[in-house]
């Protein structure tokens, strides 16, 4: 009697297993084909297809999202993976030229594969992304995610080069769902090293964590002209880029007034330890400048000259106009300069200078 009840359920174990199995495949079927019929379109027959089961965009790393791909078992044959691709409005079809497994990609009947997708999506942030998988000689597949909201947004920007061109604030606001983690500024093509900004007086160093929906205003003391060149922001359209960690970037193009040309002229050495020149201030310069100090180089030494020995020193030059500017020391020795080739350089407290190379007869 033991015996026969031990083969009883032996069969019984072996007849579930079976049922087990088939009413697997039936809600495999079923669940692969429900999102045909969701789409109300008829399951494809006869043909090789595929369906996308699950998606992922984590917010907290917008370099990259995860697809994964089933080839069920009624597909008609294996499928090859020939293109992942974001479509939307915004972007048009970008397609993923980056993917973990690589692509082409050989998805067999009845198997699925996640593939890790290295494109940037947080612009699409907030918002409804579609993917679409295409496939060789088959039936492709799209599906849409609802992503969460993450923006990182320059409210202001704001600058004075009447004031000074070494210095510029710029406010940002993370208006994101979760904390980002600012880790560049980026002014045209130039980074501003970290040690040059500040934060409620105070230097910070990358990554700078931003709580959600908290402010900070950032000091940059940081050049919008270098005179000496001639090169900079001001008198041109720019972007300005704030990244993260997180792969989220805030940008904002600001148009920056033009700057100050200050022209050197009519220099003359006479006889005595003294010279005298003509600072000009373009008549399209957008304002004055307050002229601070001059220097005077000579091979490698550079000379400044005193405030008490010149007229220069807290003059201020308005646009369009000009000044006769005298320098008497005694450093300046016109006998040992002769037939050299001297630099000489006006600064301004703003950070303009006018500088003009002349020939010491």
């Amino acid at each position: 009697m033991l015996r026969s009840t031990r083969g009883i359920s032996t069969i019984s174990l072996i007849i579930l297993l079976f049922a087990s199995g088939i009413v697997g495949a039936v809600l495999s079927y079923l669940w692969t084909a429900g999102y045909y019929v969701e789409l109300g379109l008829k399951v494809p027959e006869n043909t090789t297809t595929i369906a996308i089961t699950n998606m992922t965009f984590p917010a907290e790393n917008s370099a990259y999202f995860h697809v994964t791909v089933m080839n069920p078992t009624y597909s008609e044959a294996d499928a090859e993976i020939t293109k992942i691709a974001l479509v939307g409005t915004e972007i048009g079809l970008a397609t993923v030229n980056d993917t973990e497994p690589s692509i082409p990609y050989p998805l067999k009947r009845g198997e699925s594969m996640t593939f890790k997708c290295n494109l940037n999506w947080g612009d699409l942030a907030g918002g409804e992304v579609n993917v679409t998988v295409f496939i060789r000689d088959g039936s492709g597949a799209a599906s849409s995610y609802q992503t969460k909201f993450v923006k990182l947004e320059i409210t202001d920007f704001a600058y004075n080069a009447s004031i000074t061109i070494k210095q510029f604030n710029i406010t940002i606001k993370n208006r994101s769902d979760i904390p980002l983690d600012m880790s560049k500024v980026i002014i045209g093509m130039e980074e501003v090293p970290q040690n040059k900004i500040l934060v409620n007086n105070q230097n910070i160093t990358f990554p700078h964590r931003i709580p959600q929906n908290e402010t900070r205003v950032l000091v940059c003391n940081w050049k919008l002209w270098n005179s000496e060149t001639n090169t900079g922001t001001l008198g041109t359209t720019t972007k300005l880029i704030i990244e993260t960690l997180q792969g989220y970037q805030a940008a904002l193009l600001e148009t920056f007034s033009d700057p100050v040309f200050l022209a050197l002229s009519n220099v003359t050495f006479p006889a005595t330890n003294t010279t005298q020149f003509t600072l000009r201030n373009h008549p399209q310069s957008p304002h004055g400048v307050n002229l601070s100090h001059i220097t005077v180089t000579v091979d490698t030494q550079t000379y400044t000259v005193a405030a008490e020995n010149t007229n220069a020193t807290g003059f201020f030059l308005p646009k369009d106009s000009n000044i006769t500017i005298f320098c008497e020391d005694s450093s300046f020795n016109w006998d040992t300069w002769k037939d050299k080739t001297i630099t000489i350089r006006v600064y301004t407290t703003q950070g303009f200078l006018g500088k003009k190379e002349e020939f010491v007869p």
